[in-house]
């Protein structure tokens, strides 16, 4: 599949991705909301709760209760398609996109010799056997041990966060733990939330009462999946953030995010019974947002001394926008220049060249002339932006850099 055509079904398929996800998680906290805020009335026994709202210039009068046999409403909406849709898209961005160019969205060439398709092995394992597992775990009696159960998941997701970091580049692995804790949600819709509530509606119109069991075991499900939400949405973005998958402490800076995102959702899920809730969220948030910042200014140990050309081509690889595409882990539009002179590099046209201060001149004025295996012309034309003491001091910079 040509890099163009690969580029085309990245945007379908991540524009797809983006509005599936909005609505379903705008469904998922707006319902999680509702269950919250449902008030209590003892003249009938089947009302579990009722609630008001004003939207649009109206009442919403809204009730949940558990139904009689001989009261079906009709029509009766349901609310699946939405994960159905974001999954599929998400997953066959990973395929399309990723999977394509797997040796190098995926895997880091300076962690490991693996071929591409050892990192679409790892990772598809990840999803899928992570699932197994995750649904294993609460199924089994340990699910009544709902803080432990979180704890232990937690951990969990650190050490496979960890695990997948020996291996794959840096954004790969924010967005493979990402896609393997969507794939959560989405499982517990399809193999628990609607067979449930399936079971439910089947017994009602067999003229059975309304299993307010079978509704619990869906509910646990949907409160599991409330929960990992706001680090997935945060995991989906995280392409966009460089400087957080692209430091040396990347596992560390995403755990805490993790942590803190869990904390304020269940905060905000407790404003109404725990009283210092606020305190508890903002707490939260400024010492997750103090201790990044912190492990984000501390010097590297492995940065390199640059001779004084060095650091003027540093500071012209900034201002150039080079770092958009080619700064740390950041691989998806144009390869890491981190350690390659000297190197072998691999062309679109199968040949090979060495990346010497004469390819590196090449690619800064004539990029298109020769474009590296995996990627797109993407690569302004720098050739009548930039001086020759330009072109010569960030050439020092990817030589020492």
């Amino acid at each position: 599949m040509s890099p163009e055509l690969i580029d085309f079904f990245n945007i379908i398929f991540r524009y797809t991705h983006v509005v599936a996800a909005i609505m379903w998680i705008g469904n998922s906290l707006l319902f999680t909301w509702m269950e919250i805020n449902l008030l209590k009335r003892d003249d009938d026994d089947r009302l579990i709760g009722y609630l008001d709202m004003l939207h649009g210039g109206g009442v919403f009068h809204l009730q949940k209760r558990q139904l009689r046999p001989d009261a079906i409403p009709r029509p009766l909406h349901w609310f699946y398609w939405q994960s159905y849709t974001t999954w599929l898209s998400g997953f066959a961005l990973l395929v399309t996109y990723f999977f394509t160019r797997a040796d190098t969205l995926i895997l880091d060439p300076a962690k490991t010799d693996m071929p591409g398709y050892a990192g679409i092995l790892i990772s598809l394992s990840g999803i899928f056997g992570g699932w197994l597992l995750f649904d294993l775990y609460w199924r089994s009696p340990l699910k009544n041990y709902l803080t432990a159960g979180g704890i232990v998941w937690f951990l969990i997701i650190v050490a496979y966060t960890a695990a997948l970091d020996t291996v794959f580049n840096a954004r790969a692995v924010y967005l493979q733990v990402g896609m393997t804790l969507g794939s959560f949600m989405t499982a517990n819709v399809f193999f628990h939330i609607i067979p449930n509530q399936r079971k439910i509606m089947k017994a009602l119109e067999a003229g059975q009462e309304h299993s307010l069991t079978v509704g619990k075991a869906a509910k646990f499900r949907s409160l599991t999946n409330h929960y990992i939400t706001f680090p997935v949405i945060f995991m989906m973005l995280s392409a966009h953030f460089p400087i957080l998958y692209g430091s040396e402490q990347n596992v560390l800076i995403l755990s805490l995010i993790i942590a803190a995102l869990i904390i304020i959702k269940l905060m905000m899920n407790q404003r109404n019974s725990f009283k210092p809730w606020l305190a508890v969220l903002l707490g939260t948030f400024v010492a997750t947002t103090a201790s990044i910042a912190a492990i984000l200014s501390i010097p590297s140990p492995s940065a390199p001394q640059l001779s004084p050309a060095a650091e003027a081509g540093k500071a012209e690889f900034s201002q150039l926008g080079c770092v958009a595409c080619h700064q740390g882990a950041n691989i998806s539009i144009a390869p890491n220049l981190s350690g390659i002179f000297g190197k072998t590099r691999e062309l679109t046209d199968r040949t090979e060249v060495l990346v010497d201060e004469a390819y590196i001149r090449e690619s800064i004025l004539t990029p298109n002339e020769k474009i590296a295996k995996g990627y797109a012309s993407a690569m302004p034309i720098y050739g009548a932006m930039v001086s020759e003491e330009q072109v010569s001091q960030l050439i020092a910079y990817i030589k020492e850099h």
